[in-house]
């Protein structure tokens, strides 16, 4: 009885592991990487999505780890990367270089 109980617990072990290592997981990114083509800082546009123009973004650069709410004044599609222009509330444009989507 008792190896019984013994090899049910062992049948359940690799279902555990899996459930413990898929909450370790990171999870998935909700900004967009990309850098500004102006400075070449490093930034991300929150949310992670491909805005149109006329939508506010917030523009977070990690040379001086601050967030601003920008204005989208075009995007542009290439092939391997998307260049969004942005205006910030200072009234200054900025073309950021974002991963291709």
């Amino acid at each position: 009885m008792k190896t019984l109980l013994r090899n049910q617990r062992v049948r359940r072990l690799p279902a555990v592991i899996a459930l413990c290592a898929s909450l370790a997981l990171p999870l998935p990114a909700l900004a967009w990487d990309g850098f500004d083509a102006d400075s070449a800082d490093l930034v991300e546009i929150i949310p992670d999505a491909l805005p149109n123009k006329g939508d506010t973004v917030d523009v977070r650069n990690y040379s001086n780890d601050e967030t601003t709410t920008c204005l989208v004044v075009s995007v542009t599609r290439n092939s391997r990367t998307v260049e969004i222009v942005v205006r910030t509330p200072d009234g200054e444009a900025h073309t950021l270089v974002m991963e291709g989507r």
